[in-house]
């Protein structure tokens, strides 16, 4: 399946794959995608995205097709379809 994926407030994100770009990869959920594209980035990708856990990094929001954002419990258990679209965004707070 083709995903689509946007990088929001993430230079560095944005420098590897492009502000916008598209994986080809089997079906899958978010989580997969994220596991995705680490495997095929490697450590600069993993650095980004990743916590010492190996868990998405706290920082960042994850939203399927505009539909808000996802909870972090969510991400292995949204399952994607062809043609979604991705974004990852920094998480930023303020007052």
């Amino acid at each position: 399946m083709k995903i689509q994926l946007e990088s929001i407030g993430l230079p560095t994100l944005s420098k590897l794959l492009g502000k916008t770009s598209q994986i080809d990869m089997p079906d899958g959920t978010v989580a997969d995608v994220v596991s995705h594209i680490v495997n095929r980035m490697g450590q600069p990708a993993r650095k980004i995205l990743l916590d010492q856990k190996g868990q998405l990094d706290l920082s960042i929001q994850v939203m399927v097709n505009d539909e808000g954002f996802l909870a972090r419990n969510e991400y292995s258990q949204r399952i994607l379809q062809d043609g979604d679209k991705v974004k990852f965004m920094l998480l930023v707070g303020g007052g």
